[in-house]
């Protein structure tokens, strides 16, 4: 007897301190710490210190349910995490594991698939149940994240920290980076919305904005229609963006849109698998939307910081133009009024004229005075010998 009561806490004490070594090899972003939105799940609580889980993936089945999860390893790309508790399930006692694939999009945000089969009797989740005495054995990423049919490509959900909606902003895919009008399907009518509302991905590539002047009914839960692409993937012709709301009050946080052409099915939260873009899903509150090209009756007014960029270069532009054209004229008129000037001077002084012989009043001697008598009486013209003639009569 007193060989058991050693040996029992003997054992807590080597599997206390396992579990324990096991922890230290996890490392979480220190972003996954208090509350954090889950496209799959809403609000989750991560308690990075002790490196858990606390509340939003719990799951439940046969009447069991496995509510804490503990980070006790990680890679590059993976984070294994076991239950707390192990719950008995047809006689054993069963872990479950989460084996988060995961890829950072910002500082703030994070996308990721469950690298697991899926479980039916979770509500076809896909988690791992491993038996209790092999859990306690040891496991590893490798031994664990190796599903037999894994998840497909529209099957990534996105975690984003708390009230950081407007940091993790992404591209649409490029079928979603337009003006268009939309005409939506739900559940119970057609014909929401239609010619006239508009779907506006252009003016912003990372956001969705939508008029609700020209159509009041509310997408997606949004009540001020504006959305944020989160990210995206591509599978064939089909592309897949789960957006988030702009506005952080509203219960729907997270929407995925399938689109391919014109044609956009929504789901909220993450993607269905499955989920095509020319069908609703299987969710109640899932839409199918027709695109097409946004032809307004009037001229579409341009965006504020744009119309000021461009009256700023018109302006410059104009300034320096009339800057040109101003030192052209001044230096024209400058040089007329030289020239005028100088012609003036000379008509109002011919003895400045430079070219005009500088004379001196009685700088001449009487020889020289008389030779320019002699030419002077040269130049007179011979009198006309008819009067001569006449005088002689």
């Amino acid at each position: 007897m007193s060989f058991m009561i050693f040996w029992i806490p003997l054992f807590i004490i080597i599997n206390s301190r396992n579990f324990k070594l096991i922890d230290c090899v996890c490392t979480l972003p220190t972003v996954l710490d208090g509350n954090v939105w889950d496209s799959r799940r809403g609000t989750v609580v991560f308690s990075n210190s002790n490196l858990e889980l606390t509340s939003g993936w719990e799951v439940s089945g046969f009447s069991q349910t496995w509510s804490i999860f503990t980070c006790i390893e990680s890679d590059s790309n993976h984070w294994l995490f076991q239950s707390v508790n192990s719950e008995e399930v047809y006689g054993p006692k069963y872990y479950g594991f989460y084996c988060v694939r995961y890829t950072k999009i910002t500082d703030y945000s994070y996308y990721y698939y469950l690298d697991s089969d899926i479980e039916e009797i979770v509500n076809y989740i896909r988690l791992s149940f491993i038996e209790e005495s092999v859990a306690n054995a040891g496991v590893t990423i490798s031994s664990v994240c190796n599903p037999t049919s894994g998840p497909s490509a529209e099957e990534f959900h996105v975690l984003v920290k708390e009230n950081r909606q407007a940091d993790v902003k992404q591209l649409f895919p490029a079928a979603l980076m337009g003006v268009y009008a939309y005409t939506a399907t739900d559940a119970s009518s057609s014909g929401i919305c239609g010619t006239g509302s508009v779907w506006d991905a252009c003016t912003i590539k990372t956001t969705i904005l939508f008029n609700y002047t020209q159509c009041s009914t509310q997408m997606f839960g949004s009540t001020d229609g504006e959305f944020y692409a989160t990210k995206y993937v591509t599978s064939g012709s089909t592309s897949y963006v789960i957006i988030i709301n702009g506005d952080s009050t509203t219960s729907t946080r997270f929407t995925c849109l399938a689109v391919s052409g014109s044609s956009v099915s929504s789901n909220p939260g993450s993607c269905e698998k499955g989920q095509v873009a020319t069908s609703r899903t299987s969710d109640a509150a899932s839409l199918l939307i027709s695109l097409s090209v946004y032809e307004s009756t009037q001229a579409t007014p341009a965006s504020p910081s744009y119309v000021m960029i461009i009256v700023g270069v018109v302006v410059a532009l104009i300034v320096l133009i009339a800057c040109v054209i101003g030192c052209k004229i001044y230096h024209k008129y400058k040089k007329k009024s030289k020239v005028q000037n100088g012609n003036e001077e000379n008509a109002n002084n011919p003895g400045n004229d430079p070219s005009a012989a500088n004379v001196e009043a009685g700088s001449l001697t009487p020889r020289e005075i008389n030779n320019s008598l002699q030419s002077i009486e040269k130049q007179v013209p011979p009198l006309n010998a008819k009067y001569i003639s006449h005088d002689h009569q």
